[in-house]
């Protein structure tokens, strides 16, 4: 769990991100998503935020108009590391899925309250190994907790 001051050190980042995503492209709805929507994050973690109605035909368009794309993705993104914060950043483009299956997890973790350390446990593992980028042949964070939900739903 984090502390009072990185969560609100996460979140100024994620509005100055937002401010320059409104600035490129004014009519778009950019939101947090996966992990950093749910707070089933470490304090390593990336922030994954969705950028929603942003207008773009082609999401490639977009993602090159920011930075390194990961062209190989399902969902195409972008990495990209703050300058300032040295926070890295993935950012999608008009996936709409995000939102519901964020709410899909808060409410597995209010079912399960063994979730969330199981998770973040297993995070560390992977990520020490790692084995927590999906691109790169590893277990993504959604896929982690499936996975978990799949065991506590027999126990």
């Amino acid at each position: 769990m984090s502390y009072p001051f990185e969560i609100a050190a996460r979140d100024a980042v994620v509005h100055s991100v937002f401010d320059v995503t409104k600035y490129i492209w004014p009519a778009c709805r950019p939101e947090v998503s996966r992990s950093s929507r749910t707070r089933l994050y470490l304090t390593t973690s990336d922030i994954d935020v969705m950028i929603l109605e942003s207008g773009i035909k082609n999401p490639q368009t977009g993602l090159y108009a920011l930075s390194r794309v990961i062209a190989k993705a399902r969902v195409p993104i972008i990495k990209f590391v703050e300058k300032k914060s040295g926070v890295t950043f993935d950012i999608s483009f008009d996936v709409d899925n995000g939102p519901k299956a964020a709410e899909f997890i808060k409410e597995a973790v209010l079912k399960w309250p063994q979730l969330r350390p199981l998770c973040l446990i297993l995070k560390v593992f992977l990520q020490q190994r790692d084995l927590n980028e999906v691109y790169s042949s590893g277990i993504g964070s959604y896929a982690l907790l499936a996975m978990i939900i799949s065991m506590l739903q027999k126990v």
